[in-house]
């Protein structure tokens, strides 16, 4: 039997790269998206026969026969960036924390009054709920905003999941990089760019550890706990989708400059201010440029 999946956020990074990798498996692929997808994105999709929607999640008129007859629903939709979650609290609340709760409460109803088999629900978090969770009180600050949204969806969506008895997981992702969707104006690629180019490469923070994690590497694990979900004596909730390897933004540049064999100068910015960036952690194993 082929597998009914369905993506939230899919003209996004990580959504379309899950969508296309599962459409190629023989999988029947359907998304929505407040946002276009770019064109090239477009045409896989049309190639594919991924049925791309152009909905906002807070439409539930428009949102609940989509849901119907679905085996896995893979929700990437929402803020994707602390800097955006600051600048604009009440956006991320309605597309994070309104948007998850929406979704979740319609597949609770859905399977509830038609007596159907509940859909698996794969929640994609991020690994800032979990330097989150080990902060102190005072810690906390504004620049939080995306991390407490975050956690306030994985609680909603583990409460829903409880009572409805929804199979569900958590996956908390690291800073996912690589193929050629990826934001060319993240930290990894904008590196790269510059080192192929020979220009300057110029590190604004060394405070910060990032641990990047490829998007094949998310997609390969994400599978595995589809399969995992299967199992009747699993009882996992919460997958943390990373390594723990590491590296600041100078030990970063550093590799991406001797990798490429680059004339690039790296310039040290970060040792001539006293100003830190505000950032949260993330991670990888084996590098794929």
């Amino acid at each position: 039997m082929v597998a009914k999946y369905f993506i939230t956020g899919i003209s996004g990074f990580v959504g379309s790269e899950l969508a296309i990798a599962l459409a190629k498996l023989g999988c029947v692929v359907a998304g929505v998206d407040r946002v276009y997808p770019h064109n090239d994105t477009a045409e896989d999709f049309a190639e594919l026969g991924i049925e791309y929607v152009n909905l906002d999640l807070l439409d539930k008129k428009r949102l609940i026969p989509l849901l119907q007859d679905i085996d896995i629903i893979i929700h990437a939709a929402g803020v994707s960036r602390v800097s955006e979650a600051r600048a604009n609290p009440l956006e991320c609340i309605n597309s994070t924390i309104m948007a998850t709760t929406n979704l979740i409460e319609i597949v609770a109803t859905q399977t509830k009054t038609a007596g159907l088999k509940n859909p698996v629900f794969i929640y994609l978090s991020t690994r800032e709920v979990s330097f989150y969770d080990s902060l102190d009180d005072s810690q906390v600050s504004i620049d939080h905003t995306y991390a407490i949204s975050k956690k306030a969806a994985e609680q909603l969506i583990l409460a829903f999941s409880n009572s409805f008895n929804i199979p569900m997981a958590i996956c908390r992702l690291s800073d996912v990089y690589g193929g050629k969707r990826d934001h060319v104006n993240k930290l990894l690629p904008t590196f790269v760019k510059r080192a192929k180019q020979n220009k300057l490469v110029q590190v604004l923070d060394n405070e910060t550890r990032f641990h990047f994690t490829h998007i094949q590497d998310v997609i390969v694990s994400i599978l595995e706990v589809i399969d995992l979900l299967g199992k009747s004596d699993n009882r996992q909730k919460y997958f943390e989708l990373w390594s723990e390897d590491s590296y600041t933004a100078e030990e970063l540049a550093d590799l991406v400059v001797s990798t490429f064999k680059s004339d690039s100068i790296i310039d040290y910015a970060f040792r001539e201010s006293d100003k830190v960036m505000q950032h949260i952690n993330f991670i990888y194993k084996k590098w794929k440029f």
